[in-house]
């Protein structure tokens, strides 16, 4: 990807400053010409990342948007927001009227922020609490469906792990 890097930092600086759908990354890379075939969830992913906690919540996505080193997931009921690393969690919010609208206030705030509630933020964007990355995947993942409201079938949670 070496002939691309320079279209590429400036993605990189782009989604820095707001997230972006991957369809629209996808658009925007082509009329760049990246390769069809380049996944773009590569363009923010770093080497120490947890690809076990992106593929969970990828299969439950609408949509997926990259900001800075971030994913943020359109569920069906709930956006989250995942840096998929050990010692990370995943931020949960209620899902809003409008996604655009959620992204254009998180884009304003910090994580600690939504945690702090400072300026009535996590409140504003609906914030339900975190998912811990622990160093057991299935503890994640069950907790992840209960906030979630799925089914916590035990077994089909165990089998989503192996």
């Amino acid at each position: 990807m070496g002939k691309f890097s320079d279209a590429l930092c400036q993605i990189r600086a782009r989604i820095e400053r707001e997230p972006m759908e991957r369809e629209q990354l996808r658009s925007l890379c082509w009329d760049l010409g990246i390769p069809s075939d380049f996944e773009v969830v590569q363009i923010s992913w770093k080497p120490d990342y947890d690809s076990f906690f992106y593929q969970q919540l990828c299969r439950r996505a609408r949509r997926l948007y990259l900001f800075r080193e971030e994913y943020i997931f359109d569920l069906p009921r709930a956006i989250a927001v995942e840096t998929p690393q050990l010692g990370h969690a995943t931020y949960l919010f209620s899902k809003p009227e409008s996604v655009e609208a959620f992204l254009a206030a998180y884009v304003t705030t910090t994580k600690e922020a939504i945690r702090q509630n400072r300026a009535n933020v996590a409140e504003q964007l609906g914030f339900l609490g975190r998912v811990v990355h622990g160093s057991n995947p299935r503890i994640w993942l069950r907790s992840l469906a209960a906030r979630l409201g799925e089914a916590a079938d035990s077994a089909h949670v165990a089998s989503e792990v192996e």
